[in-house]
């Protein structure tokens, strides 16, 4: 295993960062030697040994200052006093840290905090950098999710950093923040490289990015990590070249080595398989190793301060000491093309200075001296290693400018232009850098700016005054590449500005990235949107998206209606050889017009079968032998096998089609045998073999003898598609099917095709790793595809409306883009607001989902495999139309004569002899039925009389009558104008239909009118016919009025129909049924009528299970822990006894009291009247009584 790890400070690039080369999974934590876990620990924020004056922050609320930032703090927090995604919290670590580790909380108790947060280091505070992933794109950090809890996020490469800036993209109500950092102090031990003379570690920065070369291929670092694509090579390489060389190499021819310069800046900890070299290079102990010219045991790199001009309205106003010449120096680095750099007003109206970047990318200056005179220029970029060949890729660049009275010389990197004339040049005090009035503003970085041969002091400018830094941002280069990686499919390139790329896409694909085919993916979607009939030839992409390059194919659809698939190569036609005698020396290989032999397992495995014609004819030459002997010859499918069978016969039989028949193959062999006039031909179809690769043949001896074999492979063919076949039907609102996590790191898409009578439903419901973060597809209000996503910044639909509805029950396609996530489909993640209808072909950049194949060995609730529903089991009786709900059905009995949920109810009426129904034809209402075709009415009767029906018109002059005759059969009479035409069921069958029984008879015209057939059940039917052969006649009942059921307005009250009539159907009109809708319509009129089933019962189907989604969760226990009382103190029990005590006591007293009364109460004392035991009698007594009752004053008489 080799490992190298080394902290890399460079001069020109004035950044620091940690670089280590090896093999990393993805989502492994590399750590650093020197600090493991069990090294890593808190720098000091919470705990308070980071003072306050270390926390610092852009801006701050009065009352929630940095210092109260720390986590663990259970109140406060940092909050800006302007809440914007430019706000930052700063904490200076006091030394350099490995940092590994950050800790966020937001306010405790207030909903407050942040969810996402940049994250931004220095090791001066003057220069930052924003922390990236592996591909150079700013890593955002996950924050938290409440306002208390703690959230460790772990960087997966380390950073060496003093400064550490926290940077909020998006919170919750109010951005509140408090941080802590984890990682180990950084020994540092540098080696500075002062001159250009020294050696290097087979690492060069080439063209900005840094290089590792290999001796059998390169791979590119670009800003901080990249995983080593073959650690043994490296190795091999270090076995190879025995001397390692740090810092430059003794010459530039070396192998390897593109760059020819050596490295000027700083190198620290490098640590090699263990060995730390610097300390030991160093140290002077070690003979093998040497050191050549300046290199210290210190970095004595200055840092220079950049600026980022982000808009086109950024600006820096810059006065500079007044001179007669014109001096401007910089470094920059932009995207953008004609952007406006210098602008320097002279000391007269026109005279300028304006420098600025073309719209080829190139510099471009215009001077105007003050007498008028205009010199311009362009100094292209001559570097023949440039990737653009401009000054726009991204990359530093040096640019210098002085303009005298007597030369110009502008130099951009080492391509200089120097103009030598006569200028009357007088330069004033103010430049302006980076933009100016009427020009489009320069988009980049810049550093380094020398004005009037004094460099610039951003930092002093900055805080000179508002007019000087305009919309500038000082301290760090914010310029982003979009283009690396490229994120460009399908070899498209990636051009890119400021803030976008734009991608020049490659032959047969489109979109923004060049993601989407331009083609058909099979022969089937061809077809489909093609009107050609027979074959024609096309160009499909099997996965549309996918890795796959498209080809040329054929496409034809035979009788039946199945697609044929055909794929052509270069050896079609009759192949002839000679001169190959030994078995196999023959070997041809076969290049389909697919550019890979993937491309064609795509077809096939989607194909329902596949064949391939071949052909083999010879002369005095054997191709099949015995299995005994070694063949002649054979053929080599994609299995990379060979292939001993031949056309007709089966794999392993050794045969061609002759050796499986019955007669053979003749006299010379029993496995295979051609001649010219009996060629070995037929279908190879296995298709798991198919198609044939390669042709080894032998046995044809010389050139110069008789011996010769020929051989033509035909083209392949497929049959059917299973990307179509593919179908699942979704028969609940909860029903769902759930597919991992699939990839699509610059661009993803989904396509499918539906087909529902729902009119709202979720199809594509994608959950991210962040609960707010989804995408979703939709089904809105029958007409609208939805389109919705939150990856970050807020939710964003995107929607397409239909101009008629979606829900027709029709295929119709969706091809979406952009998801990284885990994918339901059918309903949302939760399983709610779901989709119902059916699905199929569900592919996922370009790879088909086996939405079927999750299916077949298991059900699952609420999917079916196929599109199957309810209307496939035929609900609707008697002609009613099954509307298809696919979670539930519904019955169309509009156009029967029945009702009910299942169109199984009959609808009729029970009448007297004096009941009837009066339908009244309104034209107005389109209620008109003058061209009488056909009538079927049911009945029951016992009574040989009565009208069935009667239609007529307002006069009554003109009529038609079904009605029951005396001998209990039907007749109808009819006269529409010129005759009387009457026609009864035949009476020599001697049936007599007013028998109680249930009948239907079926009146119908034919031939314009003049023939009339009357049909009872199943019995033989009475036919007439009147009138002349001319179509002329007069057959129609002019201007219908009335239609009578039962009886009429003009017949004898008594003799109308008696029984019931059911099922009755005047052509399209059902007037039974209409006469008990509700409500009822004003044309009808029932006198006195009920309804009645006329003794049918109503036909249903068993009603289906209720289906409920299974609990897929976990059961939690509920079942609350007994909590026991602890023992009481003493006390406790002191209080407890005497409060007993009391208690009894009082009890005691209150029974003696209750008893001490109960026993008073019980003694009754009387006191007798006095006086009373002298009277005889009771009336007396009273009288006589002295005590015990009132005193009477008189006596009274009373007569009792």
């Amino acid at each position: 295993f080799y490992n190298t790890l080394f902290h890399l400070c460079t001069k020109p690039h004035l950044d620091c960062f940690l670089i280590n080369y090896c093999l990393l999974s993805s989502g492994e934590v590399y750590e650093y030697a020197d600090c493991k876990g069990a090294y890593q620990q808190r720098v000091g924020v919470e705990d308070g040994r980071i003072p306050d004056s270390a926390l610092t922050a852009s801006t701050s609320n009065a009352k929630r200052m940095p210092k109260d930032g720390r986590v663990g703090r259970s109140a406060g927090a940092w909050s800006p006093s302007i809440q914007n995604s430019f706000q930052w919290l700063q904490v200076d670590m006091g030394k350099q840290y490995i940092v590994t580790q950050l800790l966020t909380q937001g306010r405790q108790g207030s909903d407050e905090y942040v969810r996402e947060y940049f994250l931004e280091y220095s090791d001066d505070s003057k220069t930052w950098r924003r922390y990236t992933n592996m591909l150079g794109v700013s890593e955002v950090f996950e924050g938290n999710a409440d306002d208390a809890s703690l959230q460790t996020r772990t960087l997966i490469y380390p950073i060496v950093a003093r400064y550490l800036r926290f940077n909020p993209q998006r919170w919750n109500m109010v951005i509140s923040l408090r941080i802590e950092v984890v990682g180990c102090a950084f020994a540092n031990m540098a080696a500075g490289f002062l001159t250009g003379t020294a050696d290097m570690l087979v690492k060069q920065i080439l063209q900005g990015p840094l290089a590792l070369e290999l001796t059998q291929g390169s791979l590119k670092i670009e800003r901080l990590v990249e995983e080593c694509a073959d650690q043994i090579l490296f190795l091999h390489l270090l076995l190879v070249n025995k001397s390692l060389y740090l810092g430059g190499v003794p010459y530039f021819n070396m192998d390897g080595i593109g760059v020819k310069y050596n490295f000027i800046g700083c190198i620290q900890n490098l640590n090699l398989n263990g060995a730390r070299m610097i300390r030991d290079a160093l140290s002077n102990k070690l003979a093998t190793v040497s050191i050549k010219n300046n290199v210290n045991a210190f970095c004595n790199v200055v840092a220079k301060i950049p600026v980022t001009f982000p808009t086109l309205t950024s600006k820096l106003f810059i006065s500079a000491q007044s001179g007669r010449v014109v001096h401007v120096a910089f470094d920059f680095r932009t995207y953008d093309k004609d952007s406006l750099m210098v602008y320097h007003k002279m000391d007269s109206d026109t005279a300028s200075v304006v420098v600025r970047i073309d719209e080829n990318g190139f510099v471009k200056y215009t001077i105007i001296d003050i007498d008028g005179q205009t010199v311009e220029d362009v100094v292209r970029n001559v570097d023949v290693l440039s990737k653009t060949g401009s000054y726009t890729d991204g990359l530093w660049h040096t640019f210098y400018l002085y303009v005298d009275n007597e030369k110009i010389n502008c130099t951009v990197d080492r391509n200089s232009k120097v103009s030598l004339r006569k200028l009357s040049v007088a330069a004033l005090t103010d430049f302006y850098i980076g933009g100016y009035e009427l020009f489009n503003g320069f988009r980049g970085c810049m550093r380094d700016i020398q004005i009037a041969q004094r460099a610039v002091d951003l930092e002093r400018l900055s805080s000179v005054s508002s007019t000087t830094v305009v919309g500038a941002q000082i301290g760090s280069c914010g310029i982003r590449d979009r283009c690396t990686p490229n994120p460009c499919e399908h070899g498209g390139t990636c051009e890119q500005s400021w803030s976008t790329f734009n991608c020049i896409c490659a032959m047969g694909y489109q979109g923004e990235l060049c993601h989407s085919s331009s083609y058909y993916i099979s022969c089937e979607m061809l077809k489909y949107y093609s009107s050609i009939e027979g074959r024609e030839d096309g160009i499909i992409d099997p996965d549309g998206s996918g890795p796959f390059q498209p080809f040329q194919a054929s496409c034809e659809r035979d009788n039946s209606g199945e697609i044929i698939t055909y794929i052509g190569h270069d050896s079609m036609g009759d192949i002839r050889v000679n001169g190959y005698q030994d078995p196999g020396s023959y070997v041809r290989k076969i290049t389909y017009k697919a550019a890979d032999v993937y491309e064609l397992e795509e077809v096939i495995d989607r194909a329902r079968t596949c064949r391939q014609n071949v052909l083999y004819k010879c002369r005095n030459a054997r191709f099949l032998s015995d299995p005994a002997i070694k063949s002649w010859g054979w053929w080599v499918g994609r299995t990379f096998q060979p292939m001993h069978y031949w056309g007709g016969a089966a794999p392993g039989s050794g045969k061609c089609k002759c050796g499986l028949d019955e007669q053979g193959c003749g006299s010379q062999s029993t496995t295979c045998y051609c001649d010219i006039a009996n060629p070995q031909s037929g279908y190879l179809l296995h298709k798991e073999y198919l198609p044939v690769l390669e042709m080894h043949l032998g046995d044809t001896g010389s050139t110069t003898d008789d011996n010769w074999s020929e051989y033509n492979i035909g083209e392949l063919e497929c049959f059917g598609d299973n990307l179509f076949g593919n179908t699942v039907t979704f028969t609940q609102k909860d029903g769902a099917l759930e597919f991992p996590t699939f990839e699509a790191d610059n661009a993803g898409d989904i396509w499918y095709q539906f087909k529902t009578t729902t009119t709202d439903g979720v199809m594509i419901h994608c959950v991210g790793s962040v609960v707010s973060d989804f995408i979703e597809i939709r089904l809105f209000q029958s007409d609208t595809i939805q389109f919705r996503y939150d990856v970050g910044n807020g939710v964003t639909m995107v929607t397409f409306k239909s101009p008629s509805p979606l829900s027709d029950d029709v295929w119709h396609t969706v091809h979406s883009l952009k998801t990284v996530y885990v994918s339901f489909v059918g309903s949302l993640v939760g399983f709610g607001d779901g989709y119902v209808g059916c699905m199929r072909g569900l592919r996922v950049n370009g790879r088909l989902m086996d939405m079927s194949g999750k299916l077949r060995n298991a059900e699952l609730y609420g999917v079916r495999e196929g599109c199957v529903g309810k209307c496939a089991s035929s609900p609707c009786f008697n002609g009613g139309t099954c509307r298809e709900g696919y979670d539930r059905y519904t019955c169309d009995c509009a156009y029967t004569p029945w009702r009910g949920w299942n169109c199984g109810r009959e609808v009729g009426v029970n009448l007297k002899n004096n009941y009837m129904v009066k339908y009244t034809f309104d034209e107005t209402q389109g209620l008109s039925a003058s061209d009488f075709q056909r009538a079927t009415i049911g009945f029951s009767t016992k009574v040989k009389q009565g009208i069935l029906m009667q239609m007529r018109n307002e006069e009554n002059t003109e009529y038609i009558t079904v009605e029951m005759n005396n001998n209990g059969g039907v007749k109808v009479a009819m006269d529409v104008g010129f005759e009387r035409v009457e026609v009864n069921t035949p009476m020599n069958q001697g049936i007599d239909y007013a028998n109680s029984q249930t009948h239907v008879v079926v009146v119908e015209r034919f031939d314009y009118g003049k023939r009339l057939v009357v049909r009872v059940d199943n019995y033989e039917p009475g036919t007439g016919t009147f009138g002349d052969a001319s179509k002329a006649s007069d057959t129609i009942l002019d201007n219908p009025k009335y239609l009578f059921i039962g009886n009429n307005d003009t017949s004898n009250a008594n003799r109308g129909f008696e029984g019931c009539i059911f099922r009755m159907q005047v052509d399209n009109i059902f007037p039974l049924k209409r006469a008990f809708q509700d409500p009822r319509p004003p044309y009808l009129e029932l006198i006195p009528v009920r309804e009645d089933m006329c003794g049918f019962e109503e036909i249903t189907v068993s009603p289906e299970p209720i289906r409920s989604r299974p609990f897929t969760g976990v059961l939690q226990n509920v079942t609350y822990r007994r909590v026991t009382d602890p023992p009481l103190s003493d006390e406790e029990k002191a209080l407890v006894g005497v409060g007993c005590a009391l208690f009894i006591i009082l009890v005691v007293c209150i029974i003696l009291f209750c008893c001490k009364d109960r026993l008073e109460g019980a003694d009754y004392e009387t006191e007798e009247a006095k006086g009373a035991e002298y009277a005889d009698n009771p009336d007396s007594a009273v009288v006589y009584n002295q005590t015990g009752l009132p005193n009477m004053p008189k006596s009274y008489e009373y007569f009792m």
